[in-house]
């Protein structure tokens, strides 16, 4: 089987992650959605009861778990997002551009910022009570620290063949 071009590995994997966006933009609306709806839906509720107010129907410590798996799928779409424009690049040939370094090294950022999170998160889970743990893992650093070395090597890549194509 191929690596680049039509009906190439790429092309299967970006049709895998094609799948996996869809998935991941149906939670990431609904998550919108919730984080919005939630804080109200007492005030809500009150409303329609008379207004005595109503129950919380969410404590803190569920709109602190609704709120970090909103920014963990916002985190997972951005990256699927940039790997399908770096897979396009792929399928047609041409993979060593500067672009593709540049989204490499931005899904660099957003993986650190999704650990960022995942320790912000688990430390105001630690005050509400919220279900999430910080479990920072070696290898998850390390494969952000490849990341930033693939950024880097795509942008040598790109650097090289810009040479090679002034060369006569």
């Amino acid at each position: 089987m191929r690596a680049i071009g039509k009906g190439s590995l790429a092309s299967i994997l970006a049709m895998g992650l094609n799948i996996i966006r869809i998935v991941l933009w149906i939670g990431f609306i609904g998550l919108s959605i919730a984080v919005v709806v939630i804080p109200f839906a007492s005030v809500i509720a009150g409303m329609f009861q008379g207004f005595g107010g109503g129950e919380a129907w969410v404590d803190g410590a569920d709109y602190i778990q609704i709120a970090y798996q909103f920014v963990s799928v916002g985190v997972m779409l951005f990256v699927v997002t940039r790997l399908l424009e770096v897979l396009k690049t792929l399928r047609f040939g041409s993979p060593f551009v500067k672009e593709n370094a540049e989204h490499f090294r931005t899904v660099g950022y957003a993986l650190l910022i999704g650990e960022g999170a995942k320790i912000a998160f688990g430390f105001l889970s630690l005050i509400t009570s919220a279900d999430i743990e910080i479990d920072t893992q070696p290898i998850t650093w390390l494969a952000i620290i490849t990341v930033f070395v693939l950024a880097e090597v795509f942008h040598e890549g790109a650097r090289m063949k810009e040479e090679q194509d002034l060369t006569v």
